[in-house]
């Protein structure tokens, strides 16, 4: 792993830690782990708020990503771009991981051959 790839996770890291301590109120005088902005019971769930939010994140990314591919994928009949289309947007995540494996994964493994 280099030095980047190091720096991002580590801010990454650290940039949840301090947005799950302070919606647990740690940074506050007076600490009660289960108060949020004066809602009492707010603070343990607003913590894993912030990892679903990231989670989402990235399972949009990831589908998005795919979409684009599809889009731009040169497919042997026409039929199948419109079909993994439709899959895609129908599935959504769970459309994108079948196309994942299903056809962006299998393309990697076929060896180019040199002339």
């Amino acid at each position: 792993m280099n030095t980047t790839s190091r720096a991002i996770i580590f801010s990454l890291v650290s940039i949840i830690a301090i947005a799950i301590a302070n919606a647990f109120g740690y940074f506050r005088n007076n600490y009660d782990a289960f108060d949020f902005m004066g809602m009492r019971g707010f603070g343990l769930f607003m913590g894993l708020g912030v990892v679903v939010l990231i989670a989402a994140a990235f399972l949009f990314v990831f589908w998005l990503w795919m979409l684009i591919d599809c889009l731009k994928r040169d497919f042997k009949r026409d039929i199948d771009k419109v079909v993994w289309i439709l899959v895609l947007i129908f599935l959504h995540i769970l459309g994108a991981i079948v196309y994942y494996f299903v056809v962006k994964v299998p393309v990697k493994n076929i060896p180019i051959k040199k002339k």
